[in-house]
């Protein structure tokens, strides 16, 4: 039996809230949804564009993308596949994508379970390295959006943490990337965004430390016991450099840190590599010249004594969903 369209578009509204956990580059959160007819729009916002980190849009294709993925997400665990046409209007390139409800099929929330859990973990992970397994299904995940994951080799380590100290470097040394750390790492309560000093972790000694973004406040999270010598370094690389392989990148990035989630491990981005050309163009040659990198990531176990990260705080529907009839 047929679903009258109230039911479709319905469904296409839950998803977009579900999508709102998505992750997003320094949770800037760039995009909005409007709903029409018997589907959801998806587009970006440049309102929320880090003008200094990511002037070509770049990352906020990729964080459109996770929404994107989040969504499709949501639908399969209502038990739908997802109907989704990406970047449908070249006369309207901020269109990023049209989602419907599509045909019937057997639910699974196993990643709409992880949505909900996961977190951006910045602490230092424990000493036991993922397995092979998890790994190659990690592989699959990025996969399926036609994007490679590659795992930084053991021997490839040292030149890995030198390009990401580097690019740090370049922006604690540029006023345009500080202003943006700075822009978004002191939003108001209000405004339901940025990252929080509560997410933050001070200083430790580790093979690749994480952002300074304790530029206005300290950082507030204990490290914990952690060691990071069983983290996994992973880039995401694609074949192309258009709007559609930045959209594609951030699908994957979405599916494969939901699919770490389910998994019980943690991770968080590395995106310095990619916002700082000469580094990008430095860790392409370190990956062999296969594909565009388009983001890192490090993975691992998380340390059983340290407890959950806290929630990141997100935007609420209404702010972000346009219902029919709304501009």
């Amino acid at each position: 039996m047929t679903q009258p369209p109230r039911a479709e578009i319905d469904q296409v509204a839950e998803a977009s809230i579900a999508a709102l956990r998505a992750p997003s580059v320094f949770n800037t959160q760039p995009w909005r949804w409007r709903l029409a007819g018997e589907h959801g729009e998806l587009w970006a916002d440049h309102s929320r564009q880090l003008a200094g980190l990511d002037p070509q849009g770049h990352l906020l294709l990729l964080s459109c993308g996770t929404a994107l993925h989040h969504a499709t997400v949501a639908l399969l665990a209502a038990g739908y596949v997802a109907d989704v046409s990406r970047l449908p209007d070249p006369s309207r390139p901020d269109l990023v994508a049209r989602v419907r409800q599509g045909e019937r099929c057997e639910p699974d929330d196993l990643l709409y379970r992880a949505i909900y859990q996961r977190r951006t973990d910045r602490r230092p992970f424990g000493d036991e390295r993922p397995g092979e397994a998890v790994l190659e299904e990690l592989r699959a995940a990025a996969a399926r959006h036609g994007v490679h994951l590659h795992v930084v080799r053991a021997d490839q380590v040292t030149a890995f943490a030198s390009a990401v100290a580097h690019a740090g470097t370049v922006e604690h040394d540029d006023a345009h990337f500080r202003d943006d750390v700075l822009a978004w790492t002191t939003r108001t309560r209000h405004d339901r965004d940025g990252v929080s000093a509560r997410s933050v972790v001070p200083p430790t000694r580790r093979t690749i430390a994480p952002r300074d973004f304790a530029q206005a406040w300290p950082a507030a999270l204990e490290p914990g016991p952690g060691s990071d010598l069983g983290t996994v370094y992973v880039v995401l690389a694609t074949d192309g450099e258009e709007p559609r392989d930045w959209v594609a990148a951030g699908e994957a990035l979405s599916d494969v840190w939901l699919t770490l989630t389910a998994r019980g491990l943690a991770a968080s981005p590395i995106s310095e590599v990619v916002e700082v050309e000469a580094v990008r163009q430095a860790l392409r040659r370190l990956l062999g010249g296969v594909g565009s990198p388009a983001v890192a990531m490090r993975i691992g176990t998380p340390v059983g004594d340290n407890g959950p990260v806290p929630a990141s705080v997100r935007r609420s529907g209404t702010e972000v969903v346009g219902l029919p009839g709304q501009t």
